[in-house]
């Protein structure tokens, strides 16, 4: 008997332990397949091997974060950097960024905006009392 088996309670389990790279790159893949996409007739294959070409990933392991990744257990770090440098490349990174930073901005202004409600509104209570003093 060999020591190398494993259970089917093992496969499952490592099956299922997924990296975060691996999740991370599967939707990044996802988001350069649609940023891709010219029409929506547009054949999958075709935009697959464009974006290939483009940040220099196979078409093939795109294929397999797509449809197979139950079957893999990590990604490689090229092309984890190329799906990274690719999202930069089409803006989605940016994108992003300067949506949370105007959120922010948004949310500071209202907090701005409130202060001077509230400052406005004790001025003119005030106004009234001191004009009878000078």
């Amino acid at each position: 008997m060999s020591d190398k088996r494993i259970s089917e309670i093992g496969k499952e389990l490592s099956g299922a332990d997924m990296s975060t790279a691996l999740i991370e790159a599967a939707l990044w893949a996802d988001e350069l397949m649609e940023a891709e996409t010219k029409s929506r007739r547009e054949k999958e294959y075709v935009i697959r091997d464009r974006l290939a070409g483009k940040i220099g990933v196979s078409a093939s392991y795109l294929f397999r974060l797509q449809y197979k990744i139950e079957t893999m257990n990590d990604v490689k770090g090229s092309v984890y950097r190329a799906l990274l440098k690719g999202r930069e490349l089409y803006g989605l990174v940016c994108e992003r960024t300067e949506a949370a930073a105007d959120a922010l901005e948004a949310r500071r202004l209202g907090t701005k905006a409130n202060n001077h409600a509230v400052t406005q509104g004790s001025q003119a209570t005030g106004e009234g009392t001191f004009a009878g003093r000078d």
